[in-house]
């Protein structure tokens, strides 16, 4: 019995503890390297921001829109060989120097300027998505003048900058492109006041209108930077990461900008402005980079981009300069991971109207002279006369602009 017990025993161990007798036993697992995660990297975006001089409409340029046949007016022809330049930035800005006061008082150029609805659709068609309103001429057709341009604005889905059809709106515009938010505002000179009395052009600001128009006055300029500090910090408030400021200003023909120019850009550039586009001069002036000892960034500033559109010739004026215009793009770079936005480069097409008769009339057309005198057919540059005009105009311009900044790019590229 002794031995049976022992040999049961022995059974049970077996049972137990011997079925890895008769399998294999699997290898442990080899150790793995651990995972190292490759840095991702930051992702970053650009984003375009352009301008143009002044636009304005004479009475030769809208006589030249109409169309005797069925009594309407078209100003798409102006822009037909500029569109492609004036479309390809992410937010393109016009300057209106003049108004859409309607058909109750008949369309007029200089010194009342009155002009067709349709050159709304003209600035739509050529690209432009956010316009200032604000200039000398705002109220040349009063202040029902004034609100009716921003009504037709509004139906061609352009956004207004610089005036404001009551205080509940905004003159401003913070805008997003590529994940970037632009704070757009725009200013004017004033006139000398008269009794207290606000004066644009000579014309009074109707009672009760003042805070509907962004203006500014010289001769009380510290306290109207002060308003404009208190705009800039709404635009950031509103997440604005860029600050654009268009601005009429300066003296008229004069290539040079003035003490009050310098000043103001100065003191706008340490209050954290980005870029600051000059009108009113009707020619061109520098473009210039301040160094902010306040803020350390660059403001991009060019003084006055000329004429965009204009019949203010040499033929009249004794003055080609005139005739002459920039686009200036200045473009942004954003790292998205960080939110850091830099300067990335800035460049300018010269522009120049090609005034010419087509079928005894007269025909208004902005090129990109530089491009056009490369293609002279293809941009309709077909005379002795336009060709050496354009040249000239060519030359103007790159020798003044390249005499001020090095580093200011001329965009050489056909589209």
């Amino acid at each position: 019995m002794k031995k049976v017990s022992i040999i049961i025993l022995m059974l049970l161990l077996v049972l137990v503890s011997g079925c890895g007798i008769w399998t294999q036993r699997e290898p442990d697992p080899a150790p793995q390297e651990p995972i190292v995660e490759e840095p991702k990297e930051d992702q970053i975006v650009e984003v375009t921001i352009s301008s143009v001089g002044d636009i304005m409409a004479h009475m030769l340029q809208i006589q030249a829109a109409h169309n005797s046949g069925d009594n309407t007016y078209d100003f798409t022809n102006n822009y037909k060989y500029i569109k492609p330049y004036t479309q390809e930035a992410d937010i393109s800005i016009a300057n209106l120097e003049t108004t859409f006061g309607g058909t109750d008082r008949p369309y007029s150029g200089y010194p009342l300027f009155n002009t067709p609805d349709t050159l709304a659709d003209a600035l739509d068609y050529a690209g432009f998505n956010v316009v200032s309103t604000i200039n000398n001429h705002t109220i040349d057709t009063g202040l029902s003048g004034m609100l009716r341009t921003l009504d037709v604005l509004h139906e061609k889905n352009l956004t207004p900058v610089g005036t404001r059809r009551n205080t509940d709106e905004e003159s401003f515009v913070v805008k997003e492109a590529n994940g970037v938010k632009v704070g757009i505002t725009a200013y004017s000179y004033e006139s000398p006041s008269s009794g207290g009395t606000k004066m644009l052009n000579g014309i009074p600001i109707p009672n009760g209108a003042e805070e509907l128009l962004d203006t500014f006055n010289y001769a009380t300029i510290d306290s109207d930077l002060e308003k404009m500090e208190q705009r800039i910090n709404k635009m950031r408030q509103q997440g604005a990461e860029i600050i654009v400021f268009v601005i009429h200003w300066g003296n008229e023909y004069q290539r040079s900008y003035n003490d009050h120019q310098q000043n103001i850009a100065e003191s706008l550039s340490d209050l954290g402005v980005d870029i600051i586009f000059g009108s009113h001069p009707h020619v061109i002036q520098p473009v210039e980079f301040i160094e902010s000892q306040v803020t350390g960034k660059r403001t991009v500033v060019a003084y006055s981009l000329g004429n965009f559109i204009s019949n203010q010739r040499y033929e009249f004026l004794n003055n080609r300069l005139t005739e002459d215009g920039l686009i200036v793009k200045v473009t942004y770079e954003k790292n998205m991971t960080t939110g850091e936005v830099t300067l990335n480069e800035t460049s300018y097409i010269p522009t120049w109207v090609n005034r010419h008769v087509v079928s005894g009339k007269w025909v208004y057309e902005i090129i990109p002279v530089h491009q056009a005198l490369e293609n002279k057919e293809d941009f309709n540059l077909v005379t002795t006369d336009s060709i050496n005009r354009a040249k000239i105009s060519l030359e103007n311009t790159v020798t003044w602009i390249e005499q001020h900044n090095q580093e200011i790019i001329l965009d050489k590229e056909i589209k």
